[in-house]
């Protein structure tokens, strides 16, 4: 997306109090929902699989730290630094756009999901692609942001599940 694109979504945010509403609870309910289902996850496989929960638990962390790094190194500012516009609602964050941690997080739980219960894999990974879509829509990532750190997500928890099970870990 261009700054005229980025523009005309804030204009059109602007113009409709009740649609900018609407995406704010969206975005923030969005995360809200992954984070719980995946405490409320957590539980569950403590009570049911507690062989399965270092990994249900330890991979999504990694994903966190290596994404986290990773968005360090790269330092991309984010739409409204480059494009010289305030993001629909008030962030005051520099750089770090690439890839979305929001994004890569949900994705890394999703995936960890799988394992655990695979009709919750689905919800959590289209609350994934909600929050993607919510980033772009608040202005705060370029689509290659969100696409990115769903990607990276989704193959490093895969990945950390390989390792965890080559080291023996129970899947």
């Amino acid at each position: 997306m261009n700054a005229r694109r980025y523009r005309a979504l804030l204009a059109w945010f602007g113009a409709r109090p009740a649609a900018k509403a609407a995406l704010r609870a969206l975005s923030v309910g969005a995360v809200a929902a992954v984070y719980l289902l995946y405490a409320g996850l957590l539980g569950y496989t403590a009570l049911t699989r507690p062989a399965l929960l270092p990994a249900a638990a330890g991979v999504p962390a990694g994903v966190f730290v290596l994404g986290t790094a990773l968005r360090r190194l790269i330092d991309r500012p984010r739409p409204y630094e480059a494009l010289d516009f305030a993001p629909l609602f008030p962030k005051d964050t520099q750089g770090q756009s690439f890839p979305s941690r929001h994004c890569f997080s949900a994705a890394g739980i999703a995936v960890a999901a799988w394992y655990v219960s695979p009709p919750l894999a689905g919800v959590l990974a289209l609350l994934a692609l909600l929050i993607a879509l919510t980033r772009v829509l608040c202005c705060v990532h370029y689509i290659s942001d969100v696409a990115a750190g769903l990607a990276f997500g989704a193959a490093a928890a895969q990945v950390g599940f390989l390792l965890a099970s080559a080291l023996g870990l129970p899947l």
